[in-house]
């Protein structure tokens, strides 16, 4: 009778061990995301610019800035959106972002077309969990 008592706890030990050696991690650390688009100047006398923040899934965006008229603008606990601008003292376009991803994206980018030249700068930080 001992030898089963000692057999089934034995055996209900390594069913314990084997269980818990298996667990998932169910939390995935947020990856940050230093966001910033290769900055580019342009001759012609003025030109609009579309800058966009875009975001999907599960993200927080602390900042984001872009260039205008006056210069650059930063934005605190910004939303997605889409911003169009002129320039033509300010020859300047960049857009760029903080912010954290831990299931999802964050994109920024610009955009600007003129009669022969198409200006573009994107940068993304994307992380996806299963």
């Amino acid at each position: 009778m001992k030898n089963i008592i000692t057999l089934f706890f034995s055996i209900l030990l390594i069913t314990a061990v084997s269980f818990s050696s298996c667990k998932k991690d169910d939390e995935t650390d947020p990856l940050s995301c230093d966001l910033e688009t290769a900055s580019t100047s342009f001759e012609e006398a003025s030109l609009n610019v579309t800058y966009k923040l875009e975001a999907s899934g599960d993200y927080t965006i602390s900042s984001f800035f872009y260039y205008d008229e006056s210069g650059k603008v930063e934005l605190q606990n910004p939303e997605p959106q889409e911003i169009t601008v002129s320039l033509s003292n300010q020859k300047n376009m960049q857009a760029g972002a903080v912010g954290n991803v831990t299931d999802g994206s964050i994109k920024v980018s610009y955009k600007a077309t003129t009669e022969t030249t198409i200006y573009e700068g994107i940068d993304q930080c994307s992380q996806s969990t299963n």
